[in-house]
């Protein structure tokens, strides 16, 4: 079984060549490019080793000092670097001269996980080293330390530090020097030296040998009263205008977490005005659709075209409707959503492909031009996106959504970024797909994104974070260990079991059972492929009607542990 490693990579130095490898390996590879990424893998799953360069140490200790008991490996330039280590209770196996060979590192990695107790491995590894995975395995032993003076031994039980046959500042001083170790039966009764827990040895003789920042006089700072959010109260039966001639003209969805826009753009200049629909709802939505663009535009058949970006049986119902209600009114869309269409019997005659606009742009009658992006494959074939060319409004399929719980939507307000994320994360086939989207929109100059699902990204700042993001982070494209899968799942199903007991979670668990032993909230046995079994689990929830809020932690668990769900 490979280990699995969490690299901290701020600089984006190593991801690239590391990824791979590890993988090739079978080895698992979580890859943060901030600390407080890697803080959200440290919730999520238990990396065995970090990796990161020896700048950034301080973060190290900051796990620690969480709860995280993590075995470092770090990227050195000099020697002098590595030498420094060894105050700390760390050795060779520790860190690495930069520049380096990715099987040296490998090799360092399985031997900190190789189990054998070898004496000679055992000096290798050290005190501080074998201390973090007796912890882990939940071992119980005694721990001799000797150095060319004095001696010391550790009592651990359960994995748990008990205490030690001398005080903390000798032991300190002890992990510290060039020592052998030896293991001993556990012996029973008081130590003569006691620690709380496994957290009061690691701040305590560990983390104690940080220094110590100097005290210096606290700057008294200027109070600054921070100006308080904007609430919106908005009344979603209704049409929201949502700027200069843009509506929000969609249906609320008040069971989970896919809220679509329907969003109506009225282009207007002098005395000419041209009303465009942007997505359509169902079947059973048109309707209440038809009576907010009453309210803002007379009319129905006033609309002269709606700009269709999904391919659904949904949105093709909403189609016909649109059609019938606007006799003057034309589709546009991709080629390749006309010919789904078309086999759903729509007649072509009212269909206008933006492949066949000149420079893939449509110029109104008001001077406005809106340009098509196509974004194949994000997530189906003819997906695309709209820019209002002049304003940088853009207008967005699946691209750039997000999750939206109960609550949680507003039309008016920005989205989170997470949000966006975790749902990219379900609807990107490939890293190279969605690299190929970004390039495409990056270049534009956008200061607004209206997607079909969740909030809008209103500001500059909010959309600039999203995409350096959704550049920056490999993670939701590689594959878990299946301990670390089962490990999420039991604490979804815990999470499920405390914060939900209703009809629709009882049918859920019943069905799970069909792919899966469950005894309590523990998996005893999986009866399908256990990669698959994440995937299972939220189609699941989502047939049962589990809270949209379980369901989006769901799916916020495996994204920030790097493993990509389907539907």
């Amino acid at each position: 079984m490979g280990v699995l490693c969490l690299l901290l990579d701020k600089k984006k130095q190593y991801f690239h060549l590391l990824a791979d490898i590890f993988n090739v390996t079978g080895h698992k590879l979580l890859i943060a490019l901030e600390e407080e990424k890697a803080f959200e893998f440290l919730q999520v799953s238990s990396p065995e080793v970090l990796l990161l360069p020896i700048e950034d140490m301080d973060f190290w200790f900051k796990a620690l000092k969480a709860g995280a008991h993590l075995i470092p490996i770090f990227f050195v330039e000099e020697y002098e670097e590595a030498d420094s280590l060894r105050k700390y209770g760390l050795r060779e196996v520790n860190y690495i001269i930069l520049p380096f060979n990715p099987m040296e590192l490998l090799t360092k990695v399985v031997s900190i996980s190789k189990e054998t107790y070898e004496q000679a491995h055992l000096d290798y590894l050290g005190p501080v080293n074998l201390i973090f995975r007796f912890i882990r395995s939940g071992a119980t032993l005694s721990l001799n330390i000797h150095g060319k003076e004095n001696t010391c031994t550790l009592y651990i039980s359960q994995g748990i530090i008990k205490g030690s046959s001398c005080d903390r500042e000798k032991l300190t001083e002890l992990i510290g020097e060039e020592v052998k170790v030896k293991l001993e039966p556990y012996k029973e009764g008081e130590p003569p030296y006691i620690f709380k827990d496994n957290q009061d040895f690691i701040l305590s003789v560990v983390c104690g040998c940080l220094p110590q920042p100097v005290a210096s006089e606290p700057k008294k700072e200027e109070v600054v009263e921070k100006p308080q959010p904007i609430e919106y109260t908005i009344d979603l039966s209704q049409p929201v205008q949502l700027g200069d001639g843009l509506y929000w003209v969609g249906v609320e969805d008040n069971k989970g977490l896919f809220q679509k826009n329907v969003y109506l753009r009225i282009y207007e200049k002098d005395n000419i005005k041209v009303p465009i629909l942007i997505n359509i709802g169902t079947f059973q939505d048109y309707a209440f659709i038809r009576a907010k663009l009453e309210q803002v535009v007379g009319a129905v058949d006033a609309v002269k075209g709606l700009i269709l970006m999904g391919s659904g049986v949904d949105e093709a119902s909403g189609v016909v409707n649109f059609l019938q209600s606007s006799q003057r009114a034309f589709v546009i869309t991709s080629l390749s959503i006309a010919q789904k269409l078309k086999a759903l019997g729509i007649p072509m005659s009212r269909v206008r492909t933006i492949e066949t606009f000149p420079g893939g742009r449509l110029r109104l009658a008001t001077g406005d031009t809106l340009k098509f992006i196509p974004m194949p494959f994000l997530p189906e074939v003819g997906s695309f996106a709209v820019l209002e060319e002049g304003k940088g409004c853009l207008f967005t399929g699946k691209f750039l959504s997000s999750f939206r719980s109960i609550g949680e939507f507003n039309p008016l307000m920005n989205t989170e970024v997470e949000d966006v994320l975790l749902y990219t994360s379900l609807n990107t086939p490939s890293r190279d797909i969605l690299s190929s989207a970004l390039k495409r929109i990056t270049s534009e100059n956008i200061v607004c994104v209206y997607p079909m699902f969740g909030n809008p990204i209103l500001s500059e700042e909010t959309l600039k974070e999203a995409l350096d993001k959704l550049v920056s982070t490999p993670t939701s494209f590689y594959e878990l260990d299946k301990e670390v899968i089962l490990e999420i799942c039991e604490g979804l199903l815990k999470l499920l079991k405390e914060h939900q007991e209703s009809n629709e979670v009882k049918s859920f668990f019943e069905d799970l059972n069909q792919f899966a032993y469950i005894e309590d909230t523990k998996i005893s046995q999986v009866l399908v492929d256990v990669e698959k079994l994440p995937s299972l689990m939220l189609g699941l929830m989502l047939a049962k009607g589990v809270d949209p809020g379980i369901v989006k932690e769901t799916i916020r668990r495996f994204y920030l542990a790097g493993f990509s769900l389907t539907i």
